[in-house]
């Protein structure tokens, strides 16, 4: 056999093996109606992302990047309907005793590098969050009475879940987003996991299974993102999807920013803030785009003070401590809280007054009938009588000691809502005597005093919320990573913690809805009563979106994207 001819079957034999790992034998096959194929979607980011690791980031700066578009789970949820849906695994059973969790990985699906993905790497996956070595607020959530679920690989597209008992959010935890063994499992084993895929990593590097890939990143500027020619979503003819060939998120720094280059035609879509309704509305109305009204959003956004013992700053200022574990100095801050002007000034009227930790647009699980604290000056001051506190001849308020009660308010620059929030409460806190110096910071820089500085004396912050309540373990339970107020607790630091942390494991293992809610409902009391942190209110979700961007059904929960994959551009 000639030199030539075993060139030419080498050739043969290794087109057929890449043939064959190609194969996709279960795709998902989109029901919309055939859309176009190319085009470039612009949209833009509030905020540079801190890293590109999934499982270590913190912030929604770099989780909106990663998760869904480059990473995804064995499960989603509908951006509709929110019910559950298969992703990376096509199908699982459940056990009849709610303890056994085996999922079937659809065959054939590629890393955007074209390597397989299997149950390696959904084990490799939950090794990395298992590992205590590991900084990553999912290891909370997946915990069932304390202990990590049992798993392991049944066969080349089967994996298997054992529980120690029954726990109903599961599923919801599968969405967690799975990464690749081929590529991180080297540092992993060195001990080099947590400094891997940060902002300076060459985009080659980072591989999904998600509709697109990253490919540049330019720090104050945009990240630029295209089609993962693998992705295992085809349209009705059987083409790859995305239909979007290139997507370029723009770094915007501020919401009005993003309004403005939306209003110049420059992006797709619009996250409209109440403040700008009203114009943006108008506008629609003689230019190319629609306003949609998604009713009110899954975020929550609130006030915490600091109330965490390993507080650096309590060397020099040990009295902030008693002032904000004083449940009437918390009480008081909540009368000063005037909903109806936030309304107003920072949603424009487009708004509704929250008062539970739960989203108000999930009708699941809100307990309305909470304990609130409606906007009253006189209370405030009778709260603060009760707590100790008393005011000098120049009204300044002092503390039992004698100590001026003068603390920072900070929120993230550039969100204008929360900036505005921060300066109406500021402005009350003030008539009540304290001194408040409202500052805004860099997101990222107020993310680390929340999660490693502890440094801070309070925060005006946000969560997305969604529809699962133990999705936020991490921030209720006593020893939770965002449990911002005293994160990390060895044992709980007070009774009502200690409550709140058996009710979210009742929560869990209940089965029965109408039992569960009844632990949620409690477990909202505790948090309106014992007021670890303060709500404000809640914006409405509106959306401007091109007439151009097809195949878009826009919801408070979804948004705009979460059905990306189909989402085409018209000509």
């Amino acid at each position: 056999m000639t030199k030539k001819i075993i060139t030419i079957l080498i050739l043969v034999l290794f087109i057929f093996n890449i043939s064959a790992a190609a194969e996709l034998k279960d795709p998902w096959i989109s029901k919309k109606e055939q859309g176009q194929h190319g085009g470039t979607l612009i949209t833009t980011l509030l905020g540079d992302p801190k890293t590109f690791n999934t499982i270590i980031a913190k912030e929604t700066s770099s989780s909106t990047i990663t998760d869904g578009y480059i990473f995804e789970g064995l499960v989603t949820r509908n951006g509709v309907t929110t019910e559950y849906e298969p992703e990376l695994a096509k199908s699982w059973d459940i056990s009849e005793d709610g303890r056994k969790y085996t999922f079937y990985l659809r065959k054939g699906v590629q890393w955007s590098d074209g390597e397989e993905f299997t149950a390696d790497d959904v084990i490799f996956t939950f090794d990395v969050i298992k590992d205590e070595n590991i900084p990553t607020s999912s290891r909370d959530v997946l915990k069932v009475k304390g202990e990590f679920p049992e798993y392991k690989k049944i066969d080349k597209y089967t994996v298997e879940f054992t529980l120690p008992e029954s726990f109903a959010p599961f599923l919801n935890n599968m969405t967690a987003p799975i990464i690749p063994k081929h590529k991180l499992y080297s540092a992993w084993q060195k001990g080099k996991f947590n400094n891997t895929w940060g902002i300076n990593t060459d985009p080659e590097e980072i591989v999904g299974t998600g509709p697109y890939k990253l490919v540049d990143y330019k720090n104050g500027e945009r990240v630029v993102m295209e089609k993962n020619n693998y992705y295992w979503r085809q349209d009705p003819n059987g083409r790859s999807l995305p239909y979007i060939n290139r997507w370029i998120r723009v770094i915007a720094e501020s919401q009005e920013t993003e309004s403005l280059l939306f209003e110049k035609g420059q992006t797709h879509y619009l996250a409209v803030r109440g403040i700008d309704y009203r114009r943006i509305k108008t506008e629609a109305e003689n230019n190319n785009f629609s306003v949609v009204d998604a009713g009110p959003a899954f975020s929550t956004n609130f006030l915490v003070f600091n109330m965490n013992p390993r507080n650096p700053n309590l060397k020099i200022e040990p009295y902030k401590y008693e002032w904000f574990t004083n449940l009437n100095f918390r009480r008081a801050a909540a009368y000063a809280f005037d909903k109806q002007t936030m309304i107003n000034q920072a949603l424009a009227g487009q708004g509704t007054k929250q008062w539970s930790p739960i989203s108000i647009a999930n009708k699941v699980y809100l307990n309305e009938d909470v304990k609130r604290y409606p906007y009253n000056l006189e209370k405030a001051r009778e709260e603060l009588e009760k707590g100790g506190f008393k005011w000098n001849e120049n009204g300044e308020l002092l503390d039992a000691k004698n100590n001026k009660v003068e603390f920072t308010m900070v929120t993230n620059a550039g969100n204008n809502v929360r900036e505005s929030l921060v300066n109406i409460i500021a402005s009350e806190l003030r008539e009540l005597g304290m001194t408040v110096n409202s500052t805004p910071i860099e997101f990222n820089k107020m993310v680390n005093q929340l999660s490693s500085e502890w440094n801070f004396d309070s925060v005006l912050i946000g969560l997305t919320g969604g529809v699962e309540p133990h999705q936020g373990t991490n921030v209720w339970m006593s020893n939770g990573h965002l449990h911002m107020w005293n994160p990390v607790q060895e044992e709980p630091a007070t009774e009502w913690e200690k409550r709140i942390d058996e009710l979210f494991v009742k929560g869990a293992a209940a089965v029965d809805q109408e039992k569960r809610k009844k632990y949620y409902d409690e477990f909202q009391e505790i948090v309106a009563e014992k007021l670890p942190v303060i709500y404000t209110v809640t914006p409405n979700s509106f959306y401007a979106v091109r007439d151009s961007l097809k195949n878009t059904e826009v919801t408070a929960y979804g948004g705009v994207l979460w059905n990306i994959h189909e989402l085409y551009l018209e000509d």
